[in-house]
Order: C-alpha cells, then sequence, then structure tokens
C-alpha cells in the first residue's frame, strides 16, 4: 500500500526539521571557531606602527637630578681639595720642624759660647786674684822692711858714722826711692784689685749667662721633640685619612679604590713634574746668569792683562829695549759652573767638600746630628767644609756669619745657599744647602727624607749666598 502522500510530505517535513536544527548548530559552531580564529590573530601592521607614548620626566625630577650630579661633583673636588691640603700641611709641618731643629741648633751653639766665655772670664778673674795675691805680698815686704828699718833712732843714726851728714843724705834718697817704689806697688795693686773685682763680676754673670742658655736649649730641645711628634703623628693621621679619602673619591667617581689612588697620584706626580719644570726653568736662567758674569769677569782679566802688558812695552821702550819685569799671573781662574768637584774658596778646597757631601748620598736627616750616618743641614755642611780644613759651626745661621757674603748670580760650587722665615733678616735662617753647580744644590732636607740632590728652586726661593 502507498503511503498517502500528506504522509510521505509529513515525514519529509520533519526531516527537514531535524536537518536545520542540526544546521545551526554547525554554522554557531562555525561561527564560533571564526570568532576564536580571529582573536587568535595577529595585530595588523597599522596598530603595530603605532608608537608608544614617551616618558618624559617632570621638571622637578630634572632638578633633582643636577642637584644630585653637581652634589657629587661638589664633594669630589672637597675631597681633592682635602687631599691637596694635607699634602701642603705635610709641608708646612716639615718647614715648621725643620725650623725648631736649626733653632736648637741655635740654642746649643749659643750655650757653647756662653760656656766658652764663662771659662774665659773664671779664667781671668783666677790670673787677677793671683797677681793681687803677689801684690799684696810685695807691699807687705816694703811695709815689714820700712817697719824693720823705721823710727827716729834710724832717721839721725847715718849722723854717728864716719860720714855723716852725707850718709844721712843717702838714706834720705834711699827712703824716698823706697817711698816711690812702695807707692807705685800700692797704685798697682789697686788697679789689679779693681779688675779682679770686675773679672769676678764678669765670670758670675758668664755664669748667670751659661744658665740661660742652657735653660734656652732646653726649651729649645722640647720644642725641636713637639715638631717632630707633631709631624710624625700628622703622617700617620693625613695617612689614613687619605686612604678614607681615596675610597669617597671611588664610590663618587663609581670605580674601584685602585683606579681612584692611581687617579689621585698621577694628579700628584703632574702637580711635582709641573713644579721640577718650573725649578729647572730658574735653575737654567741662574746658570745662565753665572755663565755671562764669568764671562764678563774673564774678558774684565783679559782686558786687564792686555793693558797690563802694554804698559810693560811702553816701558821697555822707554828703558832702551831691555826686557820688561815678568807679568805677575793673576789669581786662579774660576772652574766652569759645569764642573761639580771645581771651584776655589778662600779657606779650603771646595772639591773635598762636595766629594764628601755626595758620599753621604741616602743618608737618612736627624735633626742634631753630625754623621757619620745621619744629617741634619747644618751638620752636612759642617762635615763636608770640615773634610776641606774649613771650621764651621753646627747652625746654619752662625755659619752665613762666619763666611764671605755673596750674590746669588756670583755662585760657584761648593758655595753655600740659606733659607730665612724673614728674607731681610740672616737672623732667622733655618736652612742650608751646599751649591755642586749646574743650578743644583746637595742637603739634608727634612725629617723622613735622606741627603739628596735637588734643584736651588725645587722649594721656596733661596734668601742667603756665602763662600766658606
Amino acid at each position: 500500500m502507498r503511503t498517502p502522500p500528506r504522509a510521505t510530505s509529513g515525514r519529509r517535513v520533519g526531516s527537514t526539521g531535524k536537518t536545520g536544527r542540526a544546521g545551526k548548530a554547525l554554522l554557531s559552531g562555525v561561527l564560533a571557531i571564526c570568532l576564536a580564529g580571529s582573536m587568535a590573530m595577529p595585530t595588523l601592521p597599522a596598530e603595530a606602527a603605532k608608537p608608544k607614548p614617551p616618558v618624559i620626566p617632570s621638571k622637578a625630577a630634572v632638578e633633582r637630578a643636577k642637584q644630585a650630579a653637581a652634589s657629587k661633583a661638589g664633594q669630589v673636588a672637597a675631597i681633592e681639595r682635602q687631599l691637596a691640603a694635607a699634602n701642603a700641611r705635610l709641608e708646612q709641618l716639615g718647614i715648621q720642624s725643620g725650623i725648631a731643629d736649626e733653632a736648637y741648633n741655635g740654642a746649643v751653639y749659643r750655650l757653647q759660647q756662653a760656656q766658652a766665655e764663662a771659662t774665659a772670664a773664671a779664667a781671668r778673674a783666677k790670673e787677677a786674684e793671683q797677681t793681687l795675691a803677689v801684690q799684696r805680698q810685695q807691699i807687705g815686704r816694703f811695709a815689714a822692711a820700712s817697719y824693720q828699718g823705721g823710727g827716729d833712732v834710724a832717721k839721725i843714726a847715718p849722723l854717728f858714722t864716719a860720714n855723716g851728714p852725707q850718709d844721712l843724705l843717702d838714706s834720705a834718697g834711699a827712703a824716698r826711692s823706697v817711698s816711690a817704689a812702695m807707692q807705685g806697688s800700692y797704685l798697682r795693686f789697686s788697679a789689679t784689685q779693681v779688675m779682679t773685682n770686675l773679672f769676678k763680676v764678669q765670670a758670675d754673670q758668664a755664669v748667670v749667662k751659661v744658665k740661660k742658655a742652657a735653660d734656652e736649649a732646653a726649651k729649645a730641645k722640647k720644642a725641636a721633640e713637639a715638631a717632630e711628634a707633631a709631624q710624625s703623628a700628622a703622617v700617620t693621621a693625613i695617612g689614613v685619612q687619605r686612604t678614607q679619602s681615596i675610597a669617597q673619591l671611588a664610590v663618587l667617581q663609581n670605580t674601584s679604590v685602585k683606579v681612584a689612588a692611581q687617579r689621585q697620584r698621577g694628579l700628584e706626580e703632574l702637580a711635582r713634574q709641573r713644579a721640577a719644570a718650573l725649578a729647572a726653568r730658574k735653575a737654567a736662567e741662574l746658570k745662565r746668569r753665572i755663565a755671562a758674569r764669568e764671562a764678563a769677569e774673564r774678558r774684565a782679566e783679559a782686558a786687564e792683562r792686555a793693558r797690563e802688558e802694554k804698559e810693560a812695552r811702553e816701558e821697555a821702550k822707554k828703558n832702551h829695549g831691555k826686557k820688561p819685569p815678568k807679568h805677575k799671573p793673576s789669581s786662579p781662574g774660576r772652574n766652569d759652573d759645569n764642573d761639580n768637584g771645581g771651584g776655589h774658596s778662600s779657606g779650603g778646597d771646595a772639591h773635598d767638600a762636595i766629594s764628601f757631601a755626595l758620599k753621604q748620598l741616602g743618608d737618612m736627616y736627624l735633626w742634631g746630628a753630625t754623621g757619620p750616618s745621619r744629617w741634619d743641614c747644618s751638620g752636612l755642611v759642617m762635615g763636608a767644609w770640615e773634610r776641606a780644613g774649613v771650621q764651621l759651626p753646627h747652625y746654619s745661621a752662625a755659619q752665613y756669619e762666619q763666611i764671605q757674603h755673596i750674590d746669588e748670580d756670583d755662585l760657584r760650587p761648593g758655595d753655600l745657599i740659606f733659607w730665612a722665615t724673614n728674607p731681610n733678616d740672616p737672623a732667622t735662617i733655618h736652612h742650608v744647602a751646599m751649591y755642586i753647580g749646574n743650578g743644583q744644590m746637595i742637603h739634608a732636607p727634612r725629617t723622613g727624607k735622606p741627603v739628596q740632590i735637588a734643584s736651588v728652586y725645587y722649594w721656596i726661593p733661596p734668601n742667603f749666598f756665602g763662600r766658606p
């Protein structure tokens, strides 16, 4: 039996309805997948090219950064100034220590002078006392002789002799002679007594002067010891400060301590090189002036010899061809300034003095020392010139007093160079060195430094110059 058309139609319709619902579900799934795929797709090129907004610090932030940078730079500069000031303080303490050391030498020198004066005064007083005692005995003998032969009987006794009045006259004359002799002895005794009293007073005053000089020497010694201790303590303290400052520099400069220390050493070495270059230029100028002065002197000596020879020839003509007297050689010429062993001095051989000083190179400074392996400035000069046969005191100011004073341009090897706190007062001299030529000198600088060769101008300019 065939299915009725309506029934068939209904089944188809029903089938069609199921298919529609499934299609809808399928379509929904496809749409969901498409939507998810669209979300997972990369950004479009137009969106990728879009720039991000820049980070713009505020004006306040910029100002704070500037202040921080300036503060750091200021701290770096301040620390570098502290390091420079520390070095300058060490140098100043070294100068003060040297001044105190020479002040002690001066106090000892004055004490020695006072002791010598006291000894001489005591000797004079003793000699005068002995002379007074002899004269007192002589007057006593005169008085005894007068007493033994005196009295009225003694006066008229000659009248009873054979010669009578003549003997009386002779005895009267003798009496007058004895009286005059006694009077002369008494006057000499009185004068000697006055001088003896004066010498005793001088001896007493000399003793007081010795006591005062001894007290001053003791004070000077304490001052020198204090200056040396202060310098030593400063070296330690400034060394610690230097280490700390360099560590701070390393932090501020974002470098290692090693690099910061190397930079600081480099800066100090650069400053030293600049100072050395300036000293070398001044030394070269000194050498030029000395050479010019010596050349002028040689020309003057040559002109003088030529004049003398001309006068001798003219004199020979007047004497009908007789040979003129031999020309007396002039004083020995000065050795060239470049010869470190040359030079002439009035009291000794500068070559020996320089040779001795050069043998002490490297010996360490010690205040009050006169060798054989430790020296202070005046002790080294005293020892060097003693080897050349010249006696100098162990005190720089007294050394200048006892030698020939010269100008700077007149320096020869072996001459002495002095520094003073007052450039117009040689009594304030506190350091001495020996010139060796070529603008250089040898000296014992100060505590912590060895005997060394340096430019005449490595330090502050010298003030006085002299030749032993």
